[in-house]
């Protein structure tokens, strides 16, 4: 009925799976585990000589990127819901398998978001970015989601019913990290799917420096441009994403770019060694899609 799929990469699910089985064994659903590994690194792979073999791992020869990968799980399950949950998150709710299964029961939901949430102590300065990003801006609390359903909606922790993912898989032309989501929950409401909600969120466990989320904002970024290319620069798509309305704002204005561009190198040092006002990283989210587009030309 149920397989709970987790794409892999680079990261120890070893806990996350123990926390599911144990779960799964006061359950009389039958419940199942794959984890599909995206071409990790050795220093991980050892993690898999120790599962039961109750939960099925799939190890790619190559690594094919986290839209294509999602879509792959569609090829080792016959479940009629597959729940997503990325690789680094902690189960925080004793009935986080329960709750979901009574969803199904009651709505037989297409699609169900359980969202995510960060810890409440704040970390030491080097990780203080991707935290409070992930606090003040990403994580959502449930009676909010349902303010506006559809664009809350991340891929760490939700439930889709397969058919309809069979028949709206992620885009495979997305290769790197970033904003494969935000194209699937735009391409989900225009073919009309409804996104629901659930309040049953996993914990964040696994929390960047600020340099590597740096780096993957340089790349998510690079995406965002992509995506956006995809859907022919679709004004709807436009109109969901602030810091891309507020680009094509700025981005003919010579002074502008040459003004903020100057500044992207400075703004990139300070967030990096700790100065996390998150104003600040709007900017040099700004000043990046600036610079990229003064390369383009």
């Amino acid at each position: 009925m149920l397989a709970v799929c987790i794409p892999v990469y680079n990261q120890d699910v070893s806990h996350l799976v123990k926390d599911l089985l144990l779960q799964i064994s006061k359950l009389d659903t039958e419940v199942s585990i794959i984890v599909i590994d995206d071409y990790s690194s050795s220093h991980f792979q050892g993690q898999y000589d120790l599962f039961p073999e109750a939960v099925e791992v799939v190890r790619l020869p190559q690594n094919i990127g986290r839209a294509k990968i999602r879509n792959a799980f569609l090829e080792h399950t016959k479940a009629k819901y597959l729940l997503f949950l990325d690789c680094d998150s902690q189960i925080i709710n004793p009935d986080f398998l329960d709750l979901y299964l009574e969803r199904i029961s009651k709505d037989a939901p297409k699609l169900l978001f359980g969202a995510s949430v960060y810890q409440l102590e704040r970390p030491n300065r080097a990780h203080r970015l991707r935290w409070k990003y992930g606090v003040f801006k990403e994580s959502k609390g449930y009676s909010e989601r349902l303010k506006n359903p559809s664009l809350s909606f991340k891929t760490n922790n939700f439930l889709i019913e397969r058919d309809t993912l069979a028949v709206n898989r992620f885009n495979e032309k997305i290769i790197g990290y970033g904003h494969e989501d935000t194209l699937f929950g735009f391409q989900l409401e225009q073919n009309e799917i409804a996104i629901t909600h659930i309040d049953n969120p996993v914990l964040n466990a696994v929390i960047d420096t600020n340099r590597d989320f740096l780096n993957k904002t340089d790349e998510a970024l690079r995406n965002l441009f992509h995506i956006w290319e995809l859907t022919d620069f679709n004004l709807k798509l436009l109109a969901r994403i602030r810091i891309l309305r507020i680009y094509q704002r700025w981005h003919r204005v010579p002074l502008v770019g040459l003004l903020f561009r100057a500044f992207l190198r400075p703004m990139r040092f300070l967030l990096r060694k700790g100065l996390t006002n998150l104003v600040l990283f709007d900017l040099y989210k700004l000043s990046f899609m600036l610079s990229m587009k003064n390369e383009a030309n």
